[in-house]
C-alpha cells in the first residue's frame, strides 16, 4: 500500500515544486508564529505553481495554530487551500471552512480534549479513495511546542491510534528511519518538516530521499 506523505514548513514555490515532482501527496504551509510561516501573498505564490501542475498534484494544506475560526475561513478563501491543519489547543467542535478535509495533531497526551478530538475522528465518515474528511496527525508532545520539534514521536502509542483512525505520523521523521516507522506504526501517511531541513533550511535532496524511502516503506 502506498502512504500518503506530506512535505510540511515550506516557504518558496520552488521547493513546493521540488516536493510535488518527487510525488508528495501533500504540501503543508505554516500560517502560525513560526520560522517556517509564510504571509499570505507567499501562500498564493505557491498555491498557484502548484494548482497549475498536471494531475496528479499534491494537495494544498493550511496549518493554523489557535486562529479564529473566522481567520481561517479567509485565508483559506484567498489562498485556496484544499485542506487544514489544526495544531493548536481549538475545541472539538471547531469550524471547518467548506467541510474541507481536517488534519488534527493529536500529541498523545491522554487529554479529554484530545480524546475528544478523537471521538469526532472516529465518527467521520470514510471514504473510498482520495483524503479522508477527518485524520488524526500524530506528532510527539513536547511542553510549551505545537510541533516541528523534530521529536520523535512514540510509534508504539502511534500504532494504536492508526489501527483505531485514519492516521497520519509525524515527529522526528527522517530519510533513514521513515520506512521503520511505516513498518511499526502502519500509517495511513506521514508527514515531516525538519526532518528534511539542512542547516534549518528545506534541502531539495532530502525532501526527495524522504518521499523515496516512504514510498519503499
Amino acid at each position: 500500500m502506498s502512504r500518503l506523505v506530506k512535505i510540511c514548513g515550506l516557504r518558496t514555490v520552488d521547493l513546493a515544486l521540488v516536493a510535488a515532482t518527487a510525488g508528495a501527496d501533500l504540501i503543508g504551509l505554516v500560517f502560525a508564529p513560526s520560522r517556517r510561516q509564510v504571509s499570505i501573498a507567499e501562500a498564493q505564490h505557491i498555491a498557484a505553481a502548484v494548482r497549475a501542475l498536471p494531475p496528479p498534484r499534491p494537495l494544498i494544506v493550511g496549518l493554523f495554530v489557535n486562529a479564529p475560526a473566522a481567520d481561517v475561513a479567509e485565508i483559506t478563501a484567498i489562498v485556496g487551500l484544499e485542506a487544514i491543519q489544526l495544531s493548536g489547543d481549538e475545541p472539538p467542535d471547531y469550524p471547518i471552512p467548506k467541510d474541507l478535509p481536517l488534519l488534527r495533531a493529536i500529541r498523545m497526551t491522554s487529554t479529554p480534549h484530545e480524546e475528544a478530538w478523537l471521538a469526532r475522528i472516529a465518527a467521520a465518515p470514510s471514504v473510498d479513495s482520495g483524503l479522508p474528511p477527518m485524520l488524526a496527525l500524530v506528532d510527539a508532545h513536547v511542553a510549551g511546542a505545537y510541533g516541528g520539534t523534530g521529536t520523535q514521536a512514540d510509534w508504539s502509542r502511534a500504532a494504536r491510534i492508526a489501527r483505531q483512525v485514519p492516521t497520519i505520523l509525524a515527529g522526528g521523521l527522517t530519510p533513514e528511519n521513515v520506512a521503520a516507522a511505516i513498518a511499526q506504526v502502519q500509517p495511513l501517511g506521514v508527514d515531516v518538516s525538519s526532518g528534511v531541513e539542512r542547516d534549518g533550511q528545506k534541502d531539495p535532496a532530502l525532501i526527495t530521499a524522504f518521499i523515496e524511502a516512504a514510498r519503499r516503506g
